[in-house]
């Protein structure tokens, strides 16, 4: 018993110096710094579509509209056939690719930015898309106006546009 009495005396002594060292009320209390945030409360900027690179190949005539939301496109040779498209702002669609030629091809669309091989570009999966295979991309465009695709192998040659409207088409 002697011995719980003595590790009682410690503890006891440690809570008083400890009680003692926290002020006996008659010190000012500096609160705590004060950090003031600005925020920003302006809307983010709209995208814009910058201008385009122009495109390789003679568009068609008359724009296609998409199918239950996929756009067909038959890669032969050096042509993208049909290379003209008309879709809405929000549409979310699929681009199938088939290689119908011997050479590989893909389909790249120039993002926002107005360039190709940049970050914000669209590009099939896989790429390239070999003779006789298919390549997908899925495009949900948020901002209207006419996007320039083109082939990576084929450059010069083929290419198309996808006219995105503000509203249905």
């Amino acid at each position: 018993m002697r011995f719980a009495g003595a590790a009682l005396v410690p503890v006891a002594l440690v809570s008083t110096t400890f009680l003692a060292a926290c002020g006996d009320g008659d010190e000012t209390v500096n609160p705590s710094p004060t950090i003031s945030v600005v925020q920003d409360t302006a809307p983010a900027p709209t995208p814009e579509l910058q201008r385009q690179p122009d495109v390789s190949q003679q568009l068609d005539a008359t724009a296609s509209l998409p199918e239950v939301g996929t756009i067909a496109i038959e890669a032969r040779d050096i042509l993208f056939a049909p290379n003209r498209w008309t879709v809405s702002v929000g549409e979310t669609i699929t681009i199938r690719v088939a290689n119908t030629g011997s050479q590989d091809h893909n389909l790249r669309i120039a993002g926002l930015d107005g360039a190709y091989e940049t970050e914000d570009d669209a590009l099939t999966a896989p790429s390239p898309v070999g003779a006789r295979q298919f390549g997908e991309l899925t495009f949900a465009p948020l901002v209207p106006g006419d996007y320039t695709f083109r082939c990576d192998f084929h450059p010069g040659n083929m290419g198309g546009q996808i006219e995105v409207e503000p509203g249905v088409p």
